[in-house]
This record gives structure tokens, sequence and C-alpha cells, in this order.
């Protein structure tokens, strides 16, 4: 993971509604999609809650096929874009773990981490997929996102 400069506007509604969902799901991940007008892919406007479909939703996540598909039928109707996903981590680790930079397979996606415990929130961070073009030469790496909340 490298240092930041990228900023997305994450509004702090959003954030918090995501935030009671990891808390919910705990000691289960939760999972979901992050979208974005297709004019501002930088601005996240609202979410997509998936079902956690993984053989172990204690350890991973897996977005729900289905789902994926609907959104993606969704977004391009209404002039959106998929810019991300979210996911918890119920281990109060906000840091993307090795399996979540094995699986970044889209460059640029974003990532919202939401880390919970017991006792509720620990934290959270937002990260890009880097190379932010499949093109581009490098390895693959998360680069921390600074959140906007405006």
């Amino acid at each position: 993971m490298t240092g930041s400069g990228y900023v997305v506007t994450l509004p702090e509604s959003l954030r918090d509604e995501v935030s009671a969902l990891a808390v919910n799901a705990w000691p289960e991940e939760c999972c979901g999609l992050l979208v974005a007008n297709a004019d501002d892919p930088t601005t996240i406007t609202r979410f997509v809650v998936s079902s956690n479909i993984a053989a172990d939703p204690l350890k991973t996540f897996e977005i729900d096929p289905q789902t994926l598909i609907a959104t993606h039928r969704s977004v391009r109707d209404r002039g959106e874009v998929i810019a991300g996903c979210y996911h918890s981590h119920p281990n109060r680790d906000w840091q993307p773990s090795k399996t979540d930079l094995s699986r970044a397979e889209e460059a640029g996606f974003l990532w919202l981490i939401i880390a919970t415990d017991k006792t509720g929130l620990a934290g959270y961070g937002l990260y890009r997929r880097m190379p932010e073009h499949s093109g581009d030469a490098g390895p693959r790496h998360f680069m921390r996102c600074e959140i906007s909340e405006t």
C-alpha cells in the first residue's frame, strides 16, 4: 500500500449507513457495491447491499453474482458506474488483507473496508486498487484514498 492523494467524496450519511450494516453483521463480514455518477466516479452517491455468499463469511466475503449483474444493469440505465465495493473486517483491522489484494482484479476500483469488533465500529479506510488502468505496468497494490464528506 502506498500514499494517498486521490480524494473520494463519501457522504457521512452513506458512510454511517454502511458502518451500521457492518456492525450489525458482526462477527460475519458484510459486503456490497459503491455506486457513483458516471460523470464523476470519485463521488459515491449510493451503495447496494449484497448477501455475503462466501463459504466462510466469518473470514471472507463474496458478493452475490445476482446482485452484481442487477447492479450493472441498473447503473447503466441510470448513467452511473460501479466505482467500488465495501466489506467489513470483523477483526478491528481496516487495512486491506492479502486476500483482498489477491481478489482486487479491477484496476482503479475502490475498496471501502469497515473494521468492527464485538463492541461496534473500530474504524474504516478507503483504498484504490493500483495500477489505475489495466494496461499500466507495475505491481498490484492498494493506495489509501482521502475521504471528503461533502
